[in-house]
């Protein structure tokens, strides 16, 4: 099976050895920024100006990619990107399940049932941990080192940043300061497209209102 920047992101956001799930509550916008970025890889889209314009609605073949052309296709005027992000993050089970059984079935995850009091719950630990390892060590290099490196480390290295979850690819205190500034430098400098900045950007607005939703929540309960 030939490995998607979703597939990447995937593996990246689930512990290699205890399983669970890095990104938290954020995976669905990491899922959904990484299918946004493949579309305009494959020039399915154009981001512009915050805004996504539909290039090309014929099907990909890849049953997420071609939810999100109908999403793009059914509406009236161009979607901004955080719009797009939001709908595919409200069904984040929808389209990250798929996207984990291909990984478990090609042996890139593996499932662990648990269960906590009555409740079953899954853990979707390493079953190749040589190839995370290899996709962190790029993102160390590329960050630590300013190391050249292909696309989909960069796109990687940004979207694990605006998911927050990057800091666990650091060890040292410092690494991860200087971490949290070369990131955004990373994605900012990016000349690969505009598409990586606006995209990352409307991911980074969006966990950033669901933390503060969430607080404001709990500060009134």
């Amino acid at each position: 099976m030939e490995l998607t920047l979703k597939h990447k992101f995937v593996i990246l956001s689930y512990d290699p050895v205890k399983g669970h799930n890095l990104a938290s509550n954020y995976i669905g916008y990491g899922i959904a920024g990484a299918i946004l970025l493949e579309l305009a890889g494959l020039k399915k889209i154009n981001i512009e100006d915050n805004r996504i314009r539909l290039l090309d609605s014929h099907k990909t073949g890849d049953k997420l990619l071609d939810e999100a052309i109908g999403y793009l296709s059914k509406a009236s005027k161009p979607l901004r990107v955080k719009a797009l992000i939001s709908k595919i993050q409200a069904k984040t089970g929808r389209f990250k399940k798929p996207i984990v059984q291909e990984l478990v079935d090609a042996r890139y995850l593996r499932v662990v049932r648990k269960r906590f009091l009555i409740f079953p719950y899954n853990r979707y630990p390493s079953a190749n941990p040589s190839y995370r390892k290899d996709l962190v060590e790029y993102i160390r290099r590329l960050v630590l080192r300013k190391e050249g490196s292909e696309n989909d480390i960069v796109m990687l290295t940004g979207l694990a940043g605006a998911c927050r979850f990057a800091p666990k690819f650091f060890r040292t205190k410092e690494e991860k300061k200087k971490a949290r500034i070369r990131i955004k430098e990373i994605v900012k400098d990016s000349q690969i497209d505009k598409a990586i900045d606006e995209t990352i950007q409307a991911i980074q607005a969006a966990v950033l209102i669901s933390i503060t939703t969430t607080a404001a929540v709990s500060a009134s309960t």
